[in-house]
């Protein structure tokens, strides 16, 4: 059996593994020792302030991400009403959203509804969940329980595969990434008529 050498090694206390090298001798003092030390020196702080600003950017982006649940392209719809989404009652959905900014003359009020599709108050309801969107008949307004097969919130995220243009017709401003996130969780709790 070979003979390994043992010079350099630690006392034998149990705790090294085999192998282990202590390191080697201090550096050298003086004045001839200080250029080889800052040069030494130079790239590791090079490095620590490259971490430093790599660990400061995952940061954001991870802070920016607990804030608002994703992060998404400025070209990508707003909110889907994925988990944590808080759903809106139907109450909040025709008074916040319907009434002040789709059930306007010459829009979706009963009088001049436009595609037929009213969302007036008291005839919204009706009007939407379970129904057929007229401009994508395989799609409801709203279907129960599905937000990515309800027309509704696809024309108000202002999707590419829509007919027609992203609603509400006159904005901007369009509906905000918190009113949509809300009308997708009620679709997806089974749009209850609360």
């Amino acid at each position: 059996m070979d003979k390994v050498s043992t010079a350099g090694r630690t006392p034998a206390s149990g705790s090294r593994a085999p192998g282990f090298r202590a390191p080697g001798p201090p550096p050298p003092r003086g004045p001839r020792a200080a250029p080889l030390r800052a040069v030494v020196a130079a790239p590791r702080a090079r490095v620590g302030a490259a971490s430093v600003a790599s660990f400061v950017g995952v940061a954001a982006v991870a802070a920016l991400m607990g804030c608002g649940g994703t992060v998404r392209s400025p070209t990508e719809p707003a909110g889907g009403g994925g988990p944590g989404a808080q759903a809106l009652t139907f109450t909040q959905i025709q008074n916040g959203i319907f009434t002040p900014s789709c059930a306007k003359a010459g829009c979706h009020a009963s009088s001049s509804a436009s595609g037929g599709l009213v969302l007036a108050a008291g005839q919204a309801y009706a009007g939407i969940v379970g129904q057929p969107a007229q401009e994508e008949p395989q799609l409801d307004y709203v279907r129960p329980g599905n937000s990515e097969a309800s027309y509704l919130l696809k024309k108000v995220r202002g999707d590419p595969d829509i007919t027609g243009g992203h609603m509400p017709l006159d904005g901007p401003p369009f509906l905000s990434s918190q009113q949509i996130a809300g009308l997708a969780a009620w679709i997806q709790a089974g749009a209850p008529h609360n």
